[in-house]
């Protein structure tokens, strides 16, 4: 069975609230069986998997990796906007998946969606970090997890989502908000594109700054 996870790490701007949305538009898009479990170490509206080690903000994340897949993970921030079959079906089928960065487009990878079956190298990724955890985030910094599984030796392994399924997962600053995209220079109107599955914030504005009418924040709202 397919497992959707995320994690919520205590200290930081998310709370339960934020869990019970993503597993709501989750509940509401995935029509097959699937298990929704949380990484925190706080109390979650779902089934909890407790974190192991005091790894800060977004560094739990690489907890995610103990997980035998077939696993598809969603950041906090993101919001479901429609049928997530596609989505579910790459889960199943390929080996990792992650985002291309939707800055960097040659080279850049994003963790915001991510989907593993291949349990050897995931659990490779987290015995890498485990061992040096303090070396890891040095040598990182800002880059975060993302910038771990770039520099991690793996990264010719994993699929792109963007490119397994156009259109369908998309960011809210570079397809949604209309105007000049900062990715493409290319104008936008604002709202969701037709094909668009998953929205990905990454970064600010996040859902309760965006206006009342916002069609991403309507969604997401839309799901408790």
């Amino acid at each position: 069975m397919l497992t959707v996870a995320c994690v919520l790490k205590s200290g930081g701007i998310y709370d339960a609230t934020w869990v019970a949305r993503l597993r709501d538009g989750v509940t509401r898009h995935l029509a097959q069986p699937h298990r929704f479990v949380c990484l925190s170490d706080v109390e979650v509206p779902c089934e909890r998997i407790p974190l192991e080690h005091d790894w800060p903000g977004w560094w739990s994340k690489l907890e995610l990796f103990k997980l035998r897949g077939p696993v598809l993970f969603f950041d906090l921030d993101t919001a479901i906007v429609g049928d997530l079959t596609d989505v579910a079906r790459v889960a199943d089928h390929h080996a990792t998946v992650v985002l291309q960065d939707f800055y960097r487009l040659g080279a850049g990878i994003g963790s915001g969606v991510m989907s593993w079956n291949d349990l050897d190298l995931c659990r490779g990724l987290y015995d890498r970090f485990a061992a040096d955890p303090v070396g890891w985030m040095k040598r990182i910094g800002g880059r975060g997890d993302q910038g771990f599984l770039e520099d991690a030796g793996y990264a010719q392994h994993y699929g792109r989502w963007q490119h397994l399924l156009p259109g369908q997962i998309v960011s809210y600053k570079v397809h949604c908000r209309g105007g000049q995209s900062p990715a493409t220079g290319q104008w936008t109107e604002p709202g969701i594109p037709g094909d668009a599955r998953v929205v990905c914030l990454h970064g600010y504005p996040k859902f309760v700054d965006m206006p009342d009418g916002d069609a991403v924040r309507v969604a997401w709202e839309r799901a408790a």
